[in-house]
């Protein structure tokens, strides 16, 4: 019983090792609570959760990121865990924040990767940021602009028989280029991806983009 303890006890601690919680302050003034994957190299992505979900949902990817030399920042959005203050329709302050937060730690390579709400986060986020991110990995945000940045490369991703696609797809043809679009088959929407036959795919596709 003791060694099961003592084991448990040393996998917690492995877990914990991996990430270290932050906070910052955004420009409306929420405070936002996030967890830096760090990792050696000059990338790094925030990872922006869904309604439903919180930045712990993120924590799989963002340790498949971590081992490929990609620094990962999931958050969670004001409202969500202890993050709290400012109006909860200005989420995109969050995004904008934890982008700020990974440019003053040095990463000259930013990327953010948005699931439905954080999706929609994002868009609002990346027409307000004053200097564009290197990348965007919008899975099937819940509305917002397209992107009209030339400068970031967009990948949106979305299931063919989910209640959003029509939407995706106006917002990805509506959006400058570069920019790509994958569609898989089923229903599953935004994050949920990661709970289905496709999770492989779409982690390898991830990684892929961001690597590119």
């Amino acid at each position: 019983m003791i060694a099961v303890l003592i084991g448990w006890l040393k996998m917690i601690g492995m877990a914990q090792e991996k990430y270290e919680i932050i906070t910052f302050t955004t420009e409306d003034g929420a405070h936002i609570e996030g967890a830096l994957f760090k990792a050696e190299g000059i990338k790094a992505v925030v990872l922006a959760h869904g309604a439903v979900f919180n930045k712990v949902s993120w924590y799989p990817l963002a340790e498949k990121l971590q081992q490929q030399g990609i620094t990962a920042l999931p958050i969670d959005f004001r409202g969500y865990g202890k993050s709290s203050g400012g109006s909860s329709g200005k989420k995109m302050y969050d995004v904008i924040g934890a982008v700020n937060y990974l440019r003053k730690q040095g990463y000259s390579h930013i990327s953010i990767i948005g699931g439905s709400m954080g999706g929609a986060a994002t868009l609002n986020a990346l027409g307000m940021l004053k200097k564009p991110v290197d990348k965007a990995i919008l899975l099937a945000p819940a509305g917002g602009p397209p992107v009209r940045s030339t400068a970031t490369q967009k990948l949106f991703v979305v299931s063919q028989g989910e209640r959003m696609y029509n939407g995706v797809k106006e917002i990805y043809e509506a959006s400058a280029e570069p920019k790509k679009l994958k569609v898989y088959p089923g229903s599953a929407h935004a994050q949920h991806l990661f709970n289905t036959e496709h999770a492989d795919d779409l982690t390898g596709l991830i990684i892929s983009f961001l690597q590119e």
